[in-house]
């Protein structure tokens, strides 16, 4: 039996089609199986499905066809065969069908918005101003570019996913967000409760991290290193977040690197986000003491989880040459040849637009189970 989505309105339309499909796949674990299929092979025949997932053949056609009746799939034609036989069907995700809305609030007075496929490309990108002299008015502001994005496109929205710099919970509360003024507060519900779409929020350096797992071909143990306003890391265990007990996982910015060093706006002098931006902010930036001090503090994290890969997402020109070189010397000449063997340093493929992606990620495996 299949769910009816009704043709209520556009706005509602696109509520409940997010909210059926977020059901619908939750559901049973044979339905993300099927899913994760089609989606990590691009093109993919019934049989092909079975075989990789263990599924029966029955499950895999009803799944599919209850994924069709959503209209998430196109089949095409089959190819001339070369044998005897009938060729497969194949399957393929309707790519251009679907989005996700993502939000990057990392931005001092700005937030970039923008809806994206579900590979990752973008269908739209804007930096708009913020207004957030109060919660209210942050969240007033954060609607109405929402609504906006809604209704510029006759495209399925999927879900809502959020950067947010500062700490943040699994349920999607603003812990400790300094730059917005917020603590405490459940932006997800605010957002989740005005719309009735899946929206997800969560700290931006982590989002990166997820971005660059599922569009950037990231390890399945990795970290990324972002550097902005502050410096924070995002941490990817065997293919999954990894957000600490309370939360604060990856918060690099105030680990104490130079004894009395420059003033930090945590109350603390030598943290490394305090160190670096002193280091960004003279006429020539030293990139290879930016490296060396990133270093420093990355080597126990290499070692106690032994990282396949650290990704740094940077402002342009500072990813140099010079400042890899420098992390990669303090890492090896700081741990066992073994922890440091086989380890990549690079710069992330996906741009300055890695937390927006990374939003769209974030949504995207949360409703579909995709990662």
């Amino acid at each position: 039996m299949y769910l009816l989505i009704p043709m209520i309105s556009k706005k509602k339309e696109l509520a409940a089609s997010s909210t059926v499909l977020a059901d619908f796949f939750r559901q049973l674990p044979s339905r993300r199986l099927v899913l994760q299929a089609i989606y990590n092979a691009g093109s993919i025949s019934r049989a092909e499905i079975s075989r990789e997932t263990g599924l029966t053949k029955v499950t895999v056609s009803d799944v599919v066809a209850q994924m069709i009746s959503f209209d998430l799939l196109s089949e095409s034609a089959p190819a001339a065969s070369i044998g005897p036989g009938k060729p497969p069907v194949l399957l393929q995700l309707k790519r251009d069908h679907i989005r996700t809305i993502a939000l990057d609030l990392s931005i001092t007075d700005s937030v970039v918005i923008g809806s994206v496929d579900l590979y990752g490309q973008p269908f739209s990108i804007s930096k708009r101003h913020l207004k957030a002299n109060s919660t209210v008015e942050l969240v007033e502001s954060l609607r109405e570019l929402i609504q906006e994005e809604i209704d510029s496109s006759p495209l399925m929205v999927l879900g809502i996913g959020v950067g947010v710099p500062g700490v943040v919970d699994n349920e999607g509360t603003v812990i400790d967000g300094a730059a917005l003024k917020l603590h405490n507060f459940d932006l997800r519900g605010a957002l989740a409760d005005h719309f009735d779409i899946e929206v997800h929020v969560a700290n931006d350096a982590n989002v990166a991290a997820q971005a660059d797992s599922l569009f950037g071909g990231a390890e399945q143990s990795s970290m990324l290193i972002r550097i902005a306003d502050g410096v924070g890391g995002g941490l990817i265990l065997d293919g999954k977040p990894f957000l600490g007990s309370s939360f604060a996982s990856g918060e690099l910015g105030h680990v104490v690197v130079v004894k009395d060093g420059a003033a930090c706006a945590c109350g603390k002098r030598g943290c490394l986000e305090a160190e670096i931006s002193a280091l960004l902010g003279s006429p020539a930036p030293n990139f290879e003491q930016i490296g060396y001090l990133l270093g420093a503090v990355l080597a126990p994290i290499v070692s106690v989880l032994n990282l396949g890969e650290i990704v740094l997402s940077t402002p342009s020109g500072i990813g140099t040459t010079q400042l890899v070189d420098a992390l990669q010397s303090e890492i090896r000449s700081s741990t066992l040849p073994e922890t440091f063997e086989g380890l990549v340093v690079r710069e992330t493929k996906l741009g300055g637009d890695v937390v927006l992606l990374g939003a769209a990620a974030m949504a995207l495996s949360a409703v579909l189970g995709v990662a």
